[in-house]
């Protein structure tokens, strides 16, 4: 998962850097200030430690990858967001990135323009170490909302700073990007409840073959697992699920043959 991210980030950067002035984005962007203390050796090591984190709220989802946070150190954020009304990109709008708590005065980082429709890139250069909580709003002329992700740390240095591991993943996974998605227009939810409490699926995210019936299950936000289930038929354009997901999983419910044709991709170590 590493190497994609990274050449996202290297290109996402790069328009990034064509869509505003380069002054202002070393000045305002990192929030360089006079005085501060600020370390760009190793950026290709630090580029590629990415913590991922995936936030759903009432109106829209945020998929959230970011660098291992490192006091004095800049730390890039990628954000898609995607609006859940129709799983398309919101667009336009800005982020903002805040550390607050830990007995530390509030850190926000901001100003940026997106990358383009619901991509955001924005950098932050935290200057205190210890344990945080992290935010990201979004204010756009369709969502204005708040993602509060919890406790997240600082670290005072490098050598201090954990590596995450990959995910581990079902061997029956299949990688697709977000853009991919909102490209493809795929619909995902969560099962239904039913008066008896049973889940139920739409019949378009069931899918049929030589071994009987499978759906696609969201780990992550950009990882999909080809699950058999088993069913019962209701009288509406509905199945109800006897066996192979839960109430909060999340199912691709419409748009799911974009999978079938992409074999190359079923396992997740191709990634």
């Amino acid at each position: 998962m590493k190497a994609p991210l990274l050449i996202s980030l290297i290109l996402l950067l790069l328009i990034g850097c064509e869509q505003s002035d380069h002054d202002n984005h070393a000045a305002e962007g990192h929030n360089h200030t006079d005085g501060v203390e600020h370390d760009h050796s190793g950026d290709n090591d630090h580029v590629d430690r990415s913590q991922h984190l995936l936030h759903i709220a009432d109106q829209n989802e945020l998929f959230l990858q970011y660098e291992t946070l490192v006091a004095k150190r800049d730390s890039v954020f990628l954000a898609h967001i995607t609006d859940l009304r129709d799983y398309t990109p919101v667009p336009g709008g800005f982020i903002t990135i805040t550390l607050s708590g830990g007995g530390l005065p509030d850190e926000t980082f901001s100003g940026k323009r997106p990358v383009r429709a619901g991509i955001h890139i924005e950098v932050a250069l935290p200057q205190y170490a210890g344990e945080r909580q992290l935010s990201l709003s979004l204010t756009s002329p369709t969502i204005t909302t708040t993602h509060e992700l919890g406790t997240v740390t600082v670290y005072p240095d490098e050598t201090s700073a954990r590596i995450s591991a990959p995910p581990t993943l079902p061997d029956n996974t299949i990688y697709l990007e977000k853009e991919a998605q909102w490209q493809a227009g795929l619909t995902i939810l969560p099962p239904e409840t039913d008066a008896k409490l049973q889940l139920m699926l739409p019949t378009s995210a069931i899918h049929q073959d030589n071994e009987g019936e499978f759906i696609y299950v969201m780990h992550g936000a950009e990882f999909f697992e080809r699950r058999q289930v088993v069913t019962e038929k209701t009288e509406q354009d509905k199945v109800i699920i006897v066996q192979g997901v839960n109430a909060n999983e999340r199912v691709i419910v419409d748009g799911g043959n974009i999978l079938h044709d992409d074999n190359e991709k079923h396992s997740p170590h191709n990634h």
